[in-house]
């Protein structure tokens, strides 16, 4: 059995929680991430862009939206790990508009799947 990657990207700061505004020390996805971790034993690659959104919600997600409506693709913080020794990759996001944020569509565009296994897990705030 090969080894395992937990990828994921996710934001700390403001975010809604049981419907309301709170400041997270961590983000929901990195929360499911650890628990995946804490699981499988899996190695974890935090997918970071390099210029962050803002920690204020309301700002983060025009921020967002002006991305997806470029079809933007965020330079990452830190490489995206060699994935040749892992056969199952958990990808973890939030949705961004219906959608992966795009530093997300950067580590796939940057990343080789051939043969993967991928199991994606999103997290959702309660907008589209």
């Amino acid at each position: 059995m090969g080894k395992t990657l937990i990828a994921y990207y996710s934001r700390a700061g403001e975010n809604y929680v049981s419907g309301s505004l709170k400041q997270l020390a961590k983000g929901n996805t990195e929360l499911v991430a650890e628990k995946i971790h804490t699981l499988t034993g899996a190695d974890i690659y935090h997918i970071e862009q390099k210029v962050p959104y803002s920690e204020e919600y309301n700002t983060c997600i025009e921020e967002a939206r002006r991305d997806k409506e470029k079809d933007a693709r965020p330079e990452l913080l830190h490489p995206v790990p060699d994935l040749s020794a892992y056969d199952t990759i958990y990808l973890g996001y939030p949705n961004y508009w219906g959608t992966v944020p795009m530093a997300v569509c950067t580590f796939l565009a940057s990343s080789d799947m051939t043969g993967k296994i991928l199991r994606p897990f999103c997290t959702h705030e309660g907008s589209g």
